[in-house]
């Protein structure tokens, strides 16, 4: 036990000995609020960017393969009676950019530059007459638009095939 009797009272929050180090840590999660904050932001806003990002170049990826069956069901009738099957190119290629725009366009403000190519590929070293459709595209960088490079949007391009079967077997 002790003999001392009475408390003892440190003025001013500092140890007694060392006047110059501060005892307090009120200050120590405002410094890590201030730290750690703009790092959170950053993520969150990285996050939610790529998952439109994500949701697009899927939607995009839907109406170019639209656009490519679209596209394959435009038969050259005149060759198809002489028993070649080829795609009408013009036909094919108007019908596939068609199909595949309308499709792009209604996804609203997320796609920005659009821009959607069709090739119909007739060669006779080809087992089967193709349509390609290739879209390139930016997406609006919502969050991070601020950062360089991310202003105008997020570039992303996308294709997709589509072939006519020929049936063999009936």
């Amino acid at each position: 036990m002790s003999s001392f009797r009475g408390s003892v009272k440190r003025r001013g929050g500092f140890r007694p000995g060392l006047r110059l180090l501060p005892t307090s840590e009120d200050g120590a999660v405002l410094a890590l609020v201030a730290v750690f904050l703009p790092v959170a932001v950053l993520t969150v806003g990285m996050v939610l960017d790529l998952g439109i990002v994500y949701f697009a170049k899927r939607a995009v990826q839907g109406a170019c393969d639209l656009g490519a069956l679209a596209g394959v069901i435009e038969l050259d009738w005149d060759a198809l009676a002489s028993g070649d099957v080829r795609i009408d190119p013009t036909m094919g290629q108007a019908k596939a950019v068609q199909v595949a725009s309308e499709n792009v366009y209604a996804l609203g403000g997320v796609i920005r530059e659009a821009s959607i190519s069709a090739h119909v590929l007739n060669a006779p070293d080809r087992e089967e007459p193709t349509v390609r459709v290739e879209c390139c595209f930016k997406v609006r960088a919502h969050f991070l638009g601020f950062l360089p490079g991310l202003g105008e949007g997020i570039s992303c391009s996308v294709s997709s095939e589509g072939s006519v079967v020929r049936r063999t077997k009936w």
